[in-house]
């Protein structure tokens, strides 16, 4: 009776296997991390050197601390009225001078109580660098000069104010003042300033309440410097309603006056003058002559130039006159140009006569103006002098206001001599000292953090190797990434391995038990076991792979002599014509493949037999033809046709996939194809293209070995492949 088997459930699969289920298996991750753990070491172990290497070179910084106390108890003043009323004793206040105690008003006091704008760790200025014409030595270098700059001060208050810390105690009425310095005791000293500068502060903002408070007392004053104004006010309108404004000595209407004459006189004289000149051209045009002897077109550089071409055009026509006479087109071309240099020299002596005439107009304008204001100016002179009167009314009682408020006014200040009596509503508790122990930075932090950055950065280092790994590592790996099956792990023997001398197909016969042999014979049981629906096993393989190096010619050797230690009639044909690779590990006959595939009669004559199996050896001999298709050929398919009758195998060692078009001739000729992927080297794109290159050709490709196994690395890190439970079975296998 067949059972068919139960559906599992959520709760029959382990812990191990839920996470498998969504596609994250823990023994996977830890290969992944044993099979990059020095990588992982190696850059965890680099950052967290130089995050220790940065924290040591760091300038360590020393923080001073200054506790501060708000007394909120009220203080009885000397006087029977209190000029300031007490702290309030409520939270919010307190929040208020701790901003008072960051603000930059304080440490700007600081900063200039201290000379702290001199010192280079708080004025970054004063440590500037020479230039480079400087350092070159092409420029003297300027002295240093150690003064009090505003930009010093602006820098040296930025910095104290970085370095300082105000914090409130819990909700209690202390206030602690932490400050932090490269130097302990400047650190120190700038605590107990910072306190000290506070108190002063508060003295000074009480001093000038106790200010307000007797302006306050002084309050008629402010009536007495009002009046005064005011008397002063009515003095100056006075003055300016009635134009007695004065300078140097008279009044504003009397030099008015004195201007007037004298701009008047000078305006008289401008006119006559242009009259005159109008007259003069009037007169010499009216004379005939048509202008020409103008005064004013005289000077005229426009008149000049009409003139000159005037009398070169009449030169001109003179000249064409006498020789072609007055109906030539020359002669009436030359008439008319010169009519139209006239009318522009008549349009021109128009325009200047135009334009003394406007002259003449606008300095009559002009003195009819100056002559309207020397009136007006007369009758203001006239009216000043009866306001005088009243005027001298005015500036007796200002007179007498600014004495009363003066007499005010030094009493007020006598008032003000009584101030000063005011204290302080905080006191210093706690003044800082030279602290011993650098306060930045915290090595115990910078262990902590650098610690986590290393694991951070040594996961990402081994992350980024991984993802740029292209190599094959494991059976998943081929079966996943090429889509074919995993035939066998070959394992690579290490020169301790082998004895002095031992190739690595003599240690599979001298070591038929060894993982390496059994490792072969697992290839050839693949190779049996693989054949589909009781078809017959493949006779005729090729060993192909993508690029050169890859472990092709060993891998034949040694499965030639797997397959023939087990009972069978095998050849192994060197089928790389270029490198011979099987060829020079035989002794060359007189003759090899080029022969036996033209005459298959010759072919015991070509083979040599293996030395350590009774395998056969077909090598390449003499020179290869320059042309000709050789695989290609009717003689090939005879010549492989004659090989399968006679052995049970035929193994055909070839050239790499993408080097030589010769592997996909062969590879279509023979019943299987074994391909070899060095392990962790051969990328898997060249394996891709060489696997695809093949299967369009028409060959059947059985399988993927990986050649050149480390069995003890993968045994760690390779989970997923057969080779990473080798610790647990390698005591089958004997050295």
């Amino acid at each position: 009776m067949n059972f068919a088997p139960l559906p599992s459930t959520s709760a029959d699969l382990s812990f191990r296997e839920k996470f498998a289920a969504l596609g994250f298996d823990p023994l996977q991750l830890l290969a992944f991390i044993r099979r990059r753990l020095e990588l992982l070491l190696a850059v965890s172990v680099l950052v967290f050197v130089a995050a220790l290497l940065y924290a040591m070179q760091l300038t360590p910084r020393y923080t001073a601390t200054t506790d501060v106390l708000i007394d909120t108890r009220q203080k009885p003043m000397v006087s029977s009225e209190q000029i300031m009323s007490g702290f309030p004793a409520d939270s919010s206040a307190v929040d208020t001078e701790v901003r008072i105690l960051t603000s930059r008003s304080l440490a700007e006091r600081v900063v200039r109580k201290l000379n702290l704008q001199l010192d280079p760790e708080f004025n970054p200025t004063l440590n500037a660098k020479p230039g480079l014409l400087t350092r070159l030595g092409l420029k003297k270098a300027a002295p240093t000069q150690r003064r009090s700059t505003a930009a010093g001060i602006e820098a040296a208050v930025a910095t104290v104010q970085n370095g300082m810390s105000v914090q409130r105690a819990g909700l209690t009425y202390i206030i602690t003042i932490s400050y932090t310095s490269t130097d302990a005791a400047t650190a120190s000293r700038l605590a107990n300033a910072i306190g000290d500068l506070y108190i002063t502060d508060q003295l000074e903002a009480k001093y000038n309440a106790a200010r307000v408070v007797s302006d306050w007392l002084a309050g008629r004053m402010t009536g007495l410097r009002q009046e005064v104004e005011l008397a002063d006010a009515r003095v100056q309108q006075y003055k300016i309603a009635n134009n007695l404004m004065s300078a140097q000595g008279a009044t504003m209407a009397e030099q008015e006056v004195s201007t007037l004459n004298q701009q008047l006189a000078a305006a008289r004289a401008d006119r006559a003058e242009k009259m005159a000149r109008l007259q003069a051209a009037r007169t010499q045009i009216q004379r005939g002559g048509g202008g020409a002897d103008v005064g004013a077109a005289l000077g005229s550089s426009t008149i000049s130039s009409l003139r000159s071409q005037e009398a070169d055009t009449s030169r001109q026509l003179a000249d064409l006159n006498a020789r072609y006479g007055p109906a030539h087109p020359d002669v009436i071309k030359a008439n008319g140009a010169l009519a139209d240099i006239q009318q522009q020299i008549n349009s021109e002596i128009r325009r200047i006569i135009s334009s003394l005439e406007a002259e003449v107009s606008v300095s009559s304008q002009r003195l009819a103006s100056l002559e309207g204001s020397q009136g007006s100016a007369r009758g203001s002179l006239v009216s000043n002098s009866r306001a005088q009167v009243g005027l001298l009314e005015l500036e007796r009682k200002a007179e007498a206001s600014r004495a009363i408020y003066e007499s005010f006014l030094n009493r007020s200040k006598e008032t003000s001599s009584q101030e000063g009596i005011q204290q302080p509503d905080a006191r210093v508790i706690s003044y800082s000292t030279v602290p011993r122990t650098p306060s930045y930075p915290n090595m115990r932090l910078v262990i902590a953090f650098g610690a986590a950055l290393a694991l951070v950065c040594g996961l990402a280092a081994i992350i980024a190797a991984e993802l740029l790994d292209s190599g094959l590592s494991t059976g998943d790996d081929v079966e996943s990434r090429l889509g074919l099956p995993y035939a066998a792990s070959l394992p690579k023997l290490s020169p301790t391995d082998l004895r002095a001398g031992q190739s690595p197909q003599d240690f599979l016969v001298d070591n038929p038990f060894s993982v390496f042999a059994e490792a072969f014979r697992s290839l050839r049981a693949f190779l049996l076991l693989g054949a589909a629906d009781g078809a017959p096993a493949p006779s005729m393989i090729a060993i192909c792979s993508a690029l050169p190096h890859e472990g092709k010619t060993i891998t034949s050797f040694c499965l030639m002599r797997t397959l023939a230690m087990s009972g069978s009639s095998v050849v192994l044909v060197d089928a790389d014509l270029r490198r011979r690779a099987v060829s020079k590990l035989v002794e060359a006959p007189a003759i090899g493949l080029l022969e036996a595939i033209e005459d298959p009669s010759r072919l015991d004559q070509a083979m040599v037999k293996d030395t350590r199996s009774e395998a056969m050896i077909l090598p390449v001999v003499g020179d290869v033809p320059s042309s000709g298709d050789l695989f290609g050929s009717s003689d090939m398919d005879v010549f492989l046709a004659a090989l399968r009758k006679r052995f049970d195998y035929v193994l055909i060692d070839t050239p790499p996939v993408l080097a030589l078009a010769e592997t996909r001739l062969i590879a279509t000729k023979v019943d299987q194809v074994v391909f070899l992927a060095k392990w962790r080297q051969t990328p898997a794109k060249a394996a891709q293209n060489a696997i695809a290159t093949l299967i369009k050709s028409g060959a059947r490709v059985a399988g993927v070995c990986l050649t050149q196994v480390d069995l003890r690395r993968q045994s760690s890190e390779g989970y997923g492949d057969s080779a990473y439970y080798y610790r647990a079975y390698k005591d089958y296998y004997t050295s």
